[in-house]
């Protein structure tokens, strides 16, 4: 081994070991919370919080609307949701305090679609099981400090994988890839198995790590959207009429005929912002248009509608970077392929807690060896990268 690639290879085992010793216990608790929020829709089904699916018909948005007004009197609407793949025959709304403009106090309701009643609600969805395991692996319970922090995992989980496969490299040249060695001794058998299911899921653990590092700078992009493009487009319109929030002129389902003439061939609505949010103007609804299938149900397009002519305004170009966080979401759930990617999922979930643990036992199990033997040299470079 020539000199410089020897300390090319010294500096990956530092940053595998380093890298991978610092975020132990928090990809610990990510991968437990992430195996059971791959399932966080069955979940929520299971324990009533969420209607899988209601009696399908003609969708009679008004009358669920009109429900929705006798049930929440002194709310305002904020937005009107429709999910046909996840939840087939179901609208969500989402009502707030009239002075409200953002979703951080809201309260959620459904409604059967064809027949407009009122299936249930949620009055502090945060607080459902999988709410606080998400709030937990998403912002380990401090908001936006906490996202970064999970930003900062994910960036040591993805510095620990790549120094790995630096580190693999000579090791498979040597011995044959997958090889388990036995009767060595429990430290060997535990770093060839440590090597070799690194090895097997370490395409899924960097789209996962790569996702969540992404997802946790979702709030700080969202947040540059606003200032940036969005406050570009209310100074534009800032001399219109604005409209009555609570009861624009022009009805939702006419906003919604509109908006699915309006988009690309097989696209729909997936949410309607009323006027007056933070993420609308004071004039517009902003419709959020997806795809039916795979990935491109994750996918979004956005137009802002006139609620007070029901003509389109504008289509909003959204930057790469929201695109980015849309995207990032169902890679690190796995949640855009149905139950086979699921479960494809949870197994590489549970292998990679499996050489998480087992790789802290490899660094201390090494540190106790140097301790009993005072004298012990480093015992084959290439064998020692956990």
């Amino acid at each position: 081994m020539q000199p410089s690639t020897s300390r090319w290879f010294r500096l990956n085992l530092q940053i595998h070991r380093w890298a991978s010793l610092v975020a132990t216990l928090p990809f610990l608790v990510l991968c437990l919370t992430g195996a059971v929020l791959v399932f966080r829709e069955e979940i929520d089904a299971a324990l009533g919080v969420v209607p899988v699916r209601a009696a399908e018909g003609e969708a009679r948005v008004g009358d669920c609307l009109a429900t929705l007004g006798r049930e929440f009197p002194d709310q305002r609407v904020l937005s009107v949701g429709l999910d046909p793949l996840n939840h087939p025959g179901v609208m969500l709304g989402v009502v707030a305090a009239p002075e409200e403009t953002g979703f951080e106090r809201a309260r959620l309701a459904y409604f059967e679609l064809a027949s407009g009643r009122m299936l249930g609600d949620d009055e502090d969805p945060d607080r459902s099981f999988t709410g606080v395991l998400l709030e937990l692996h998403a912002e380990w319970f401090l908001g936006l400090p906490g996202r970064l922090l999970g930003a900062l995992v994910g960036l040591l989980v993805l510095a620990s994988l790549l120094s790995g496969l630096v580190l693999y490299a000579p090791y498979v040249r040597r011995i044959a890839y997958g090889v388990i060695r036995r009767g060595r001794g429990a430290r060997l058998a535990q770093l060839d198995l440590h090597n070799f299911i690194g090895a097997v899921v370490l395409g899924w653990a960097v789209v996962v790590s790569l996702s969540g590092f992404l997802l946790g700078f979702s709030t700080i992009a969202l947040g540059v959207w606003q200032m940036t493009d969005l406050a570009a487009i209310r100074q534009e319109y800032s001399d219109a009429t604005p409209v009555d929030a609570r009861h624009p002129p022009v009805s939702v389902p006419r906003v919604i005929e509109v908006a699915t003439a309006h988009a690309r061939s097989g696209w729909g609505v997936r949410s309607i912002l009323y006027p007056g949010m933070d993420l609308t103007t004071p004039r517009h609804y902003a419709v959020l248009l997806g795809g039916t299938e795979g990935l491109e149900a994750r996918m979004i397009d956005a137009v802002m509608i006139d609620a007070d002519t029901g003509e389109v305004a504008r289509d909003v170009e959204l930057p790469g970077y929201l695109h980015a966080m849309f995207l990032a979401e169902p890679l690190h759930f796995g949640d855009y392929g149905g139950l086979p990617l699921k479960l494809l999922w949870t197994a590489c979930n549970l292998l990679t807690l499996f050489i998480t643990a087992n790789g802290a036992w490899l660094f201390f199990d090494r540190r106790r060896a140097q301790r009993l033997r005072p004298g012990r040299a480093a015992e084959g470079a290439g064998d020692e990268g956990a």
